[in-house]
């Protein structure tokens, strides 16, 4: 049972309490090495990421604290655990274990007497069959995939990135809201006989990817001529799952099912199935190249002692930032358009992987826990919101991630774009003063304070390895500060709570006003009210 703050934390909130009279200038000033110490390269050989943390408000006497915050908090053997399969996702008493999706074959890890990765591979080989034969018929032109959250956000990015350095014969679209328009935008751009539908659930009841799937499949009914019931549908639908039989339990008829296992949170299954889509479009060989920068960055955070963990040390350096309430955001901003997606990704896995309230052992938390993630691509985000990063009264951390090449890029133009990824991250750290001015009031409004953290990632060069081991690093940013924040980073009880709800009040909104049910807020039954009687056409 987990009772208390790690004794180590009471020297981070001192840490924290005592860098908020230092400045960044100062600490480069004191250490001519401090840019050298905290500049390091992740990954496997293949897969190389600059990390340079030296811009964090942070000494060697925080970092020396964090890491023995780490070892009291036994971050590392922890991880561990959650690699070989143990029950970390305490509230649901099973393994959390999406390192599993991408280990090496030869590994062996035991859930209830079954070698998981072996089923991974198994499935993976069933992925890679079908994938084959798809692209070798031809009988397809349009790709739609039906998910939400995980099962939308991940294979989006995917494709994204996959789609600025290759080119592929299909046409790609993603399906994610309950609101119709989507759905029908897409469905008048395909042809009922060339499309084919990825239908991606791992429970099989989001509401939102039911409603689409019969939206999609009441389209191709009618578009082809056929009974709803007719087993010729089912050639036009892959269905991604942990639960196959609540799929066809919901008509959802599909000629191929793809495996997906409890242990594997949605916001953490991109390196499964659910990535289907782009791996039609693309290749299997491209996801291969994902799942291995993946790989390299789990081995790494495994194996590498905490002094020279990078990946660790990101994760400790977010427990004092946003643990130690120093800031309350953290601003993502890739400079390329192909990820223009990756803010919108990880709002998902950090929020709802540590936006909790209650460490394991059920008692309220005393330290924060998730930040606010939010961020845009470099250079619009700085014609949007950079100006608040650099002058407004909300201090946020910053991520800049960039690459040193990127295929079909102009090259002159990636340098400029580089060049402004580095310059903000500089002024972000330095600022600008400005003396000696005749207009005082017209200095004051041109100083930038500085002082403002970023960190900069930067790959040798984008690509589907090279996003597997970005997202892995977020992933075990994620695990390392909710150890410290001693809570359940894999459940996720908030989201459930609102799919009932929304449930019970779908199922009386197109009702009378009787038969609104009392437990509901005086509030929510005057607006759903006001919503049945305004959608009523005016006569």
């Amino acid at each position: 049972m987990v009772v208390g703050n790690f004794q180590a934390w009471q020297k981070v909130l001192s840490d924290a309490k005592r860098l908020e009279s230092a400045s960044l200038t100062s600490l480069f000033a004191e250490d001519e090495f401090r840019a050298e110490k905290m500049t390091k390269l992740v990954g496997d050989g293949k897969t190389e990421i600059l990390v340079d943390y030296s811009k964090q408000v942070i000494d060697q006497e925080a970092l020396q604290n964090l890491l023995a915050l780490a070892t009291e908090a036994r971050v590392l053997e922890r991880f561990g655990e959650m690699c070989d399969g143990k029950p970390v996702n305490s509230t649901e008493n099973q393994p959390a274990l999406h390192t599993a999706l991408r280990a090496d074959s030869k590994t062996s890890i035991q859930v209830d007497g079954k070698n998981v990765v072996a089923q991974v591979h198994d499935e993976l080989a069933k992925v890679k069959k079908f994938v084959d034969a798809i692209r070798g018929q031809k009988r397809f032109k349009y790709l739609v995939n039906i998910g939400i959250g995980g099962s939308d956000l991940g294979p989006r990015l995917i494709h994204d990135v996959l789609s600025s350095v290759g080119t592929t014969d299909f046409r790609c679209f993603f399906v994610a809201n309950i609101d119709s328009s989507e759905i029908n935008a897409v469905l008048a751009q395909c042809t009922p006989e060339e499309t084919l539908f990825v239908v991606c659930s791992k429970s099989f009841g989001t509401a939102e990817t039911l409603a689409n799937a019969q939206v999609a499949k009441k389209w191709l009914a009618r578009g082809m001529n056929l009974d709803l019931a007719s087993q010729e549908l089912a050639e036009h639908f892959v269905v991604v799952t942990a639960n196959p039989a609540k799929a066809k339990d919901s008509g959802v008829v599909a000629a191929n099912t793809f495996e997906i296992w409890p242990w594997v949170g949605g916001r953490y299954s991109i390196a499964s199935a659910m990535s289907l889509l782009p791996m039609i479009a693309f290749g299997f060989a491209a996801f291969e190249e994902f799942l291995s920068g993946m790989r390299g960055i789990d081995e790494q955070m495994r194996s590498t002692k905490p002094e020279e963990n990078t990946v660790l040390i990101l994760g400790l350096i977010d427990a004092l930032n946003f643990g130690a309430a120093r800031y309350p955001s953290l601003a993502v901003l890739p400079y390329v358009s192909a990820l223009r997606l990756l803010p919108n990704y990880l709002q998902q896995l950090v929020m709802e992987s540590n936006g909790k309230s209650v460490r394991l052992d059920g008692s309220e938390v005393s330290v924060k826990t998730s930040p606010v993630v939010w961020g845009g691509v470099g250079t619009n985000s700085q014609h949007a919101f950079m100006q608040m990063l650099h002058q407004g009264t909300q201090v946020a951390a910053v991520d800049f991630i960039g690459f040193a090449r990127v295929p079909n890029a102009d090259a002159e133009m990636h340098d400029q774009l580089t060049a402004n990824m580095l310059a903000q991250a500089s002024v972000l750290a330095f600022g600008r003063a400005l003396q000696g001015s005749r207009n005082d009031a017209l200095s004051n409004h041109r100083k930038m304070a500085g002082n403002r953290p970023s960190t900069v990632l930067m790959a040798v060069e984008l690509g589907p390895r090279a996003l597997g081991a970005i997202v892995a690093i977020y992933e075990h940013r994620v695990f390392v500060h909710g150890v410290v924040a001693q809570i359940n980073s894999f459940d996720q009880w908030g989201v459930e709570l609102g799919k009932v709800l929304a449930g019970e009040i779908s199922a009386q909104v197109g009702g009378h006003e009787s038969s609104f049910s009392t437990s509901h807020d005086s509030s929510t039954r005057g607006l759903m009210s006001w919503y049945r009687s305004s959608r009523k056409p005016n006569k």
